[in-house]
């Protein structure tokens, strides 16, 4: 038990770099600054009337302690939580013997995740009391007077845990799940005689707890009106409409041969969900032959849900802690017979334990060691503090300098530009998302040129004058093209860091900043750290051999990142980073022998992914294949990764599994369920794949249509017209043939005329 709680601590012991807890902050900022709860949107310049209803709670909380004690205590504040939550479920979990502890082991991986400084915090705090103590009242025995005068009285804490919850965070619509799914647990114990009458005392005994627990919900500052926008916000981003589509939280775990044989990485924490599920599904056999069959449906959708999302396999962890553990025992404590099965019977639950403490103590030795941040290529890491991905010189600048705004930064930056730089500089957009128009704007910005007329109409409308990019090689470089913006006629860069970029729009009144901090990319350096640890310095390298990467200073890059892999040799990112740095430069037996290296550390979507691609640009496809198709097991979002593997097919002239592939790419795809608008260009040429497997199989009209659809998709594209004038030309359609060379042709004028101007 020490060592589970232990294990808590330390797993909950990193820096902060989530992107959410800034703006969640900030607006308890705003709180205890006014005196009041915002209705509105208060954090972001783009939507300042659109309607916002949060508890507030959380964020007035999590910045008292900010304001306090830094992101230190931040750090601190979630290790004692997350320990907090192993120890409650250890100690108060029905169950006597080994199994909780030992169960909530396996737990710390996925409470870990759901313990960072957000709001959702807090639903894992409350959910784990609330079943917890529901759970211990449904054990309570057959004995009326027990159930009268014991446990029962315990139910007061029941109203208490929702008044909280409800003012905490919206995920208070698990604890009315955990209520109703109590009652409807007691109602299926009464089809069975021998049980009827203590569930009817039990149920009888915490009827009124129930409903007042219910019925406080409401006390809050918008009663049912909280309760509908957090469906709403619920549903919205699980059906993948605008920013759901890209949270990676919301998407679900893959049921493959590969996924699944992560089970039995030691090193890696997502081995112990995979137990975790082996647990649950023998439960849920127990569970099914003791006929409780109320214990076993509601194991059985915790486990669909978590399967179905990762943001609740921290729930899904403690259900597996609490009901799990009592089900083992009850069960264990049954098994009888001759003298060989009680002797294993003794010696069983030590080996167990045995094993599973061993497990706790390597995967400890890989927290404090950094080991587990870098191979999964973090933003934290161990200790106290703040993290290395935060663009915090940036900020100062900006400050410093007094640069003028409006501000524009993607998505991800979006709550720390509310707390560091706020309410001066509002934020784009953020984690909050109160706008779905504002978040696709935000998309079409960052795949757009920053010259283009889109970026200057949109910065004209939103009085954009000040740009801050992250440039850290996880979460960064992907939101900013750096090329672009170091050759912009309208945006200069005016400071320039490993991990940030600001840019001032050229503009008579921003001329005197202009002159004074304008950077050359092509010269620009960077001073490592001083005085650091060894820890500072490899980030240091890291991050500057990417940046190094973008603006192709190829010979810098090469020179960073061999020092950062002389420093952590086991870092399987950066052999990837240089694979793709040789594979860039042709040195294909070099970056073939990085992506092996890269994959021997540690097998990846990314890896698998960057070699199959690589292999595929040399024509090698019978080796593309089998690695493009290894990324596909291997990710969780592997849309983009079976799209691939379509197109290897069609090259080996495979029709049928291209089909197959490409079908699997449209159902993987997390742009459906009425945002495939939002990335027309992937289903365009999902289409076009299709249209080529049909012509290989000779299905010439099945060909012509999917390439129309494929052009009506992307009208802009002259590709397009030009196969669909070939497919009609061969069919013998002359009038479409010729219809599609004539668009063809005026797309190519448009595009001239562009260029010249």
């Amino acid at each position: 038990m020490l060592l589970a709680i232990a294990y808590a601590l330390l797993g909950g012991l990193h820096t902060i770099g989530d992107f959410d807890s800034g703006w969640l902050m900030a607006t308890g900022r705003w709180v205890l600054a006014h005196g009041a709860i915002p209705s509105t949107d208060v954090l972001s310049y783009t939507s300042p009337e659109a309607p916002w209803h949060y508890p507030p709670l959380a964020g007035v909380l999590l910045y008292t302690i900010f304001s306090a004690w830094g992101y230190a205590g931040l750090s601190w504040f979630c290790a004692l939580a997350c320990a907090a939550v192993v120890a409650y479920l250890a100690l108060r979990a029905p169950s006597k013997g080994v199994a909780a502890p030992l169960l909530a082991i396996l737990a710390v991986p996925s409470l870990v995740y759901r313990t960072t400084p957000r709001a959702d915090l807090f639903t894992t705090l409350l959910f784990a009391a609330l079943l917890t103590e529901l759970w211990r009242f449904h054990c309570s025995g057959t004995q009326e007077a027990k159930i009268q005068h014991g446990l029962s009285r315990q139910l007061w804490a029941l109203p208490v845990i929702m008044l909280l919850w409800v003012n905490l965070h919206p995920g208070v619509i698990a604890g009315i799940g955990l209520l109703v799914g109590y009652a409807a647990l007691e109602l299926s114990e009464m089809l069975f005689a021998e049980r009827r009458a203590a569930a009817i005392v039990r149920l009888r005994r915490a009827g009124p707890w129930l409903v007042a627990a219910v019925l406080t919900v409401l006390v809050n500052p918008w009663g049912l009106g909280l309760l509908r926008t957090s469906l709403a916000l619920s549903q919205g981003m699980r059906r993948g409409s605008a920013v759901g589509a890209l949270q990676g939280e919301w998407s679900g775990v893959r049921l493959t041969w590969r996924s699944m044989m992560q089970a039995f990485a030691v090193h890696s924490p997502d081995s112990s969900y995979w137990w975790l599920l082996v647990v649950a599904g023998a439960v849920v056999l127990l569970a099914g032959w003791r006929r409780q069959f109320g214990v076993a449906l509601f194991i059985a959708a915790a486990m669909a849900a978590s399967v179905q999302g990762i943001r609740f396999q921290g729930l899904f962890a403690i259900i597996v802690v609490v009901l799990g553990s009592t089900i083992l025992e009850e069960n264990w404590s049954r098994i009888g017979g001759g003298e060989r099965v009680l002797r294993w019977k003794r010696y069983l639950p030590a080996i167990a334990a045995g094993a599973i403490c061993v497990l706790a103590v390597v995967r400890i030795g890989d927290l404090v060691s950094d080991r587990s941040y870098i191979a999964a290529n973090d933003v934290v890491d161990f200790g106290a503090g703040e993290s290395w991905w935060f663009p915090e010189r940036a900020a100062a600048f900006i400050e410093r300098e007094q640069l003028p705004g409006n501000i524009f930064q993607p998505y991800n930056l979006g709550g720390f530009t509310a707390l560091r730089l706020g309410p001066k500089y509002p934020d784009y957009t953020d984690g909050r998302s109160v706008s779905a128009e504002i978040f696709s704007e935000e998309q079409k910005l960052l795949g757009t040129q920053i010259d283009s007329p889109f970026w200057r109409e949109i910065a004209d409308r939103r009085k954009i004058n000040l740009l801050m990019f992250s440039l850290a090689r996880v979460g960064g470089l992907e939101n900013a093209d750096l090329g672009g913006i170091c050759n912009s006629s309208e945006w200069h860069p005016v400071y320039m860091d490993e991990v940030s970029v600001v840019l001032l729009r050229q503009r008579p009144e921003n001329q005197g900043w202009i002159d004074r901090f304008q950077i050359d990319c092509k010269s620009v350096e960077f001073q490592p750290p001083l005085s650091s640890s060894r820890k500072k310095l490899f980030q240091y390298y890291s991050n500057t051999g990417a940046v190094m990467y973008a603006l192709s200073r190829d010979s810098e890059a090469e020179q960073s990142w061999s020092r950062a892999v002389s420093m952590e040799p086991k870092d399987p990112n950066i052999h990837l980073f240089l694979a793709q740095l040789y594979q860039q430069q042709k040195r294909m037996p070099e970056a073939e022998r990085e992506y092996k290296a890269a994959l021997a550390l540690k097998e990846s979507a990314v890896a698998w992914y960057a070699l199959g691609r690589m292999y595929a640009a040399e024509h090698r496809y019978s080796e593309a294949e089998p690695a493009i198709a290894n990324s596909a097991e291997f990710s969780a979002s592997p849309a983009n990764n079976y799209k691939a593997l379509a197109q290897v097919r069609l090259k080996l002239k495979q029709p049928e599994l291209a089909l197959k592939s490409v079908q699997k790419a449209e159902d993987a795809s997390p742009f459906r369920g009425g945002s495939e608008k939002l990335n027309p260009e992937f289903f365009s040429q999902l289409d076009e794949a299709r249209a080529d497997a049909c012509r290989q199989l000779g299905r010439s009209q099945e060909a012509l249509n999917w390439q129309q659809q494929a052009v009506q998709l992307t009208p802009g594209v002259a590709i397009r017209w030009s196969r669909l004038s070939e497919l009609a030309q061969a069919d013998g359609q002359t009038q479409l043939a010729e219809e599609a060379q004539r668009r063809v042709r005026e797309l190519q004028q448009s595009q001239s005329g562009a260029a010249n101007y």
